[in-house]
């Protein structure tokens, strides 16, 4: 679960008996994970099988109470503490990855890019954003990226 989640998209998902990993989105409830039996990695690290995850939730602050946002200064504290792993699960992009940078709620985060740029995970998922699909990423580096909007099959490996 990459965040902003939809009834749709969840329904039913607390009765699979599968790991479930995921990170809130900007729109979610502090307990929106739990209450569908997902495993919260923000900032934590998590193995299924032979593969490591870890997660970085929320979205750039473009709100006055933003619930789940951070400023870019609060981004670069942050990825300082996100533990390495093979699979790194994100609400918001790095900064020029399939993100908006003329949208301040959609902009990628260079603390983030620099994270993934210098950890170089063999996986980014994240989601938030409507890239074009012209222009959609789909590396940085050797870290291959996907973007999930509800919901995408994947074989990691």
């Amino acid at each position: 679960m990459l965040g902003d989640l939809e009834p749709a998209w969840t329904e039913g998902l607390a009765d699979v008996e599968l790991p479930k990993l995921g990170v809130r989105g900007n729109h979610d409830a502090p307990d929106a994970l739990e209450a569908i039996g997902v495993e919260d990695l923000h900032l934590r690290l998590a193995s299924v099988g032979d593969l490591s995850f870890s997660g970085f939730g929320g979205s750039p602050r473009y709100s006055p109470r933003g619930g789940n946002e951070w400023t870019e200064e609060e981004a670069e504290q942050l990825v300082a503490r996100l533990p390495r792993a093979d699979v790194l699960l994100a609400h918001s992009p790095p900064e020029g990855v399939n993100d908006e940078p003329d949208d301040r709620a959609h902009r990628g985060s260079p603390a983030l890019r620099a994270w993934v740029e210098r950890n170089r995970p063999g996986w980014l998922l994240h989601g938030h954003t409507l890239p074009n699909p012209a222009a959609l990423v789909s590396e940085l580096g050797p870290t291959r990226v996907v973007h999930v909007r509800g919901a995408a099959p994947i074989e990691l490996g």
